[in-house]
């Protein structure tokens, strides 16, 4: 048994240094077990990050498209608003110059000035469109414009007329709806214009 003993305690001695190959292998597989796992994780996370990254991307995006929309919905309120103050200083300038049609007159205006810069001077601008056009000026009514039917300003609140004025206007309103005959809009338009 001494014997034994002692070659077990020789081979004892002898792997001193050394461990046994079964646990070098446990320890091995234990290490990469844990690199695998470490693997796994850092490409998880990876995927996580590009993932991240797609989403804040596509988010961005999304984000200048919107923004490029909301610019452009700007520019055209901008544009809109620009124009209903030129057409109100137009209206301004008519009025003042003595325009009888201002809402034609703004319309002429605009169709003239279509495509182009306004004039810097809309006060003349206003009356070389009314000059060129004396049809829309506000003049006291002539002989001649009486004879052909036309009445004073067609603009405004006309005052309250009498009742038989109203009667008048109502027969030929009433008479031009049921014909629709273009004669008879015709001699409604007419007095309502001249206020009968």
């Amino acid at each position: 048994m001494s014997t034994e003993a002692g070659t077990q305690t020789g081979q004892s001695a002898s792997s001193g240094g050394r461990q046994e190959p079964q646990a070098v292998i446990r320890e091995s597989a234990k290490y990469r077990r844990r690199a695998q796992e470490a693997e796994r994780r850092a490409e998880a996370l990876e995927a996580e990050l590009e993932a991240m990254r797609r989403d804040r991307e596509e988010e961005s995006s999304r984000l200048g498209a919107d923004l490029a929309a909301a610019r452009g919905e700007a520019d055209s309120l901008r544009g809109r608003v620009e124009a209903i103050e030129h057409d109100r200083r137009l209206e301004r300038e008519f009025l003042a110059a003595g325009c009888a049609d201002v809402e034609a007159a703004v319309a002429l205006a605009r169709h003239r000035l279509a495509g182009q810069d306004p004039p810097e001077d809309l006060k003349a601008f206003a009356r070389a469109l009314l000059d060129e056009k004396p049809h829309l000026r506000r003049e006291p009514a002539a002989a001649g414009t009486a004879a052909r039917g036309l009445g004073p300003c067609t603009t405004g609140v006309k005052p309250a007329g009498a009742s038989g004025q109203r009667r008048v206007l109502d027969r030929l309103a009433d008479q031009a709806r049921q014909t629709g005959n273009a004669k008879d809009v015709m001699t409604y338009m007419r007095a309502r214009r001249g206020g009968i």
